[in-house]
């Protein structure tokens, strides 16, 4: 999903680049608010990315977006809010420097330094709300109406399976069978992502611990959703065994003298928002027509372009692999010389 971002603004400009030369000569330039955000209770801090393009009749949009005064407004120009919209509570985001934060923009078509955005970081009692919606407000001080749009943010989700009152949850891999992962969702979040947080730790022949080793796999699968009523769904992904095998081949050196034993291991789900489901069917959309590879100008925004979504992230720990998997891998092609031990 941070993928998002850099696709997106660099779309707006490509096609500000192109509206351009249907501008007549004498046209003067038009400001063209950008707007991108999308939050999560997970995070610490939350970021607004709220600038401007424009079309301009003399010059290029993609020269406009190398110089930084062009690209962002005025200190004083706009302020940015967070609304939450069931009780009207809002918050003001502070004009930061991604840059001094950590977040450097990705090089190519834009400015890169100074990096500004708008921060909030919530204080105990006043983080974002699982199942709320949010509101982002950009209000102008030039007296032109404000730019908002709405999201509401995934419930925390639950899982099914592996059934987390057993103890302990197993899964298990076997490289002709699938694996089964089901969680229970409400409607908010459409687009999801499972990985498997991977935990093992080596020993030498003594039994003295050498390290312990963590991998995270981004799970190779369709998901399938399924209504159960209004408010809720099921998911379900169906993860063919022999990936993990592979997965455990790619990342992880044979060792005859190294003794390994899986600890745990952790679900891990997280569930976008219906706005970034329909920015990427927009963009497959344009690309199916075309036959070419197009940016998507989605927006959910009340004026110019823009992303405001939300997502959440649910992670469930302490399951085991057990013990028939083990057995599996230790004559499997692919992860017999591992040396996997139960």
């Amino acid at each position: 999903m941070k993928k998002l971002l850099p696709m997106f603004f660099a779309g707006v400009l490509l096609v500000l680049a192109a509206c351009s030369n249907d501008f007549d000569v004498v046209t003067d330039w038009k400001e063209v608010p950008v707007t991108y955000a999308i939050v999560s209770p997970q995070d610490t801090a939350h970021y607004v990315r709220a600038e401007k393009a424009f079309l301009d009749p003399k010059t290029s949009a993609l020269v406009i977006a190398r110089i930084a005064d062009s690209l962002y407004y005025p200190e004083d120009a706009i302020t940015v809010w967070l609304e939450r919209t069931s009780n009207q509570s809002r918050v003001q985001l502070h004009r930061v420097d991604g840059v001094v934060e950590g977040i450097v923009r990705d090089t190519g078509i834009f400015a890169t330094n100074p990096n500004w955005l708008y921060k909030y970081k919530p204080t105990p009692g006043n983080e974002l709300l699982p199942g709320e919606e949010y509101r982002l407000i950009v209000e102008r001080t030039d007296g032109q109406p404000a730019i908002t749009a709405e999201t509401t943010i995934p419930q925390n989700f639950n899982l099914v399976k592996p059934n987390l009152s057993n103890i302990p949850p197993l899964l298990t891999f076997f490289p002709s069978d699938d694996t089964e992962i089901e969680w229970r969702a409400d409607k908010n979040a459409v687009l999801f992502n499972v990985k498997l947080i991977i935990r093992f730790r080596e020993e030498n022949a003594s039994g003295m611990t050498l390290q312990h080793v963590v991998l995270e796999w981004d799970v190779p699968s369709q998901i399938s959703l399924t209504d159960l009523d209004a408010q809720k769904q099921r998911g379900k992904v169906f993860i063919p065994g022999v990936e993990f095998y592979r997965f455990l081949h790619d990342n992880i050196q044979p060792s005859t003298d190294r003794f390994r034993y899986f600890e745990n291991m952790d679900v891990k789900i997280e569930g976008g928002g219906k706005e970034i489901k329909e920015y990427q069917l927009t963009s497959a959309a344009n690309s199916g027509i075309t036959g070419a590879e197009v940016f998507s100008i989605y927006t959910n925004m009340s004026e110019g372009y823009g992303l405001f979504s939300s997502k959440n992230v649910s992670v469930f720990g302490g399951i085991k692999v057990n013990v028939k998997t083990v057995d599996s891998m230790s004559v499997h092609p692919l992860t017999f010389d591992l040396n996997f031990k139960y």
